[in-house]
């Protein structure tokens, strides 16, 4: 939690990303939440990073990409759930801003069906523990198929397959509510902060499971 110009974190051994997250200025601006955690058995690093949920819950597609360090990784889950906020803002959607990461490791058999079934399993019960403050979908590296092996573990995801009742693949549809609103005044994005629609999910700025 951002308090007094200060990041806590949840654990002592979190100290050293709390303070690399204040240090950040270019992509940290005042996170909700960064949740951390390593897959029991995959050992993969996983994410997910709460920008602001005045609007509603964070939500944000899954990126499973491959990170050289710590700093990288976190850097693109600041900036990409910062993003969130401000395009669901400007789409005139009731949602915050968030993101969710897998670092890739070059170890990882990730065209194997089994061992990506064990990765998105074991991340759906990392975002199931959040409790909602995270939505997730599919992004970079993800699609329909690993969403409804999340979907399995957590009610907490979007972009499941059709035969499950959901959408698919957004990405052959274009935008255009996003397109309109973006033509519209700048304001639009004002409520993103506005105190009427504050929401009740306020989490830690950092946190893992032990």
């Amino acid at each position: 939690m951002h308090d007094n110009g200060v990041v806590r974190s949840s654990h002592p051994e979190l100290a050293e990303i709390a303070a690399h997250l204040l240090g950040d200025t270019r992509d940290y601006h005042r996170h909700e939440g960064v949740f951390l955690e390593v897959g029991a058995t995959t050992g993969a690093l996983f994410g997910a990073f709460v920008h602001n949920t005045t609007r509603g819950q964070g939500q944000g597609g899954l990126r499973y990409w491959p990170y050289g360090d710590l700093a990288g990784f976190l850097s693109d889950g600041l900036r990409l759930s910062h993003g969130m906020t401000r395009k669901s803002a400007l789409a005139g959607l009731w949602w915050g801003g968030g993101k969710g990461l897998i670092a890739r490791h070059i170890d990882h058999p990730y065209h194997d069906v089994g061992f990506r079934e064990r990765l998105y399993t074991e991340y759906a019960s990392f975002v199931a523990s959040l409790r909602g403050c995270y939505i997730t979908a599919e992004d970079a590296g993800t699609g329909p198929a690993d969403m409804a092996v999340v979907h399995r573990g957590t009610r907490f995801v979007t972009c499941i397959p059709p035969a499950l009742g959901g959408a698919g693949n957004p990405r052959p549809r274009p935008p255009r509510g996003s397109c309109a609103r973006w033509r519209a005044p700048w304001p639009t994005s004002a409520s993103a902060t506005s105190p009427a629609r504050r929401s009740s999910c306020r989490a830690p700025a950092t946190s893992a499971r032990r």
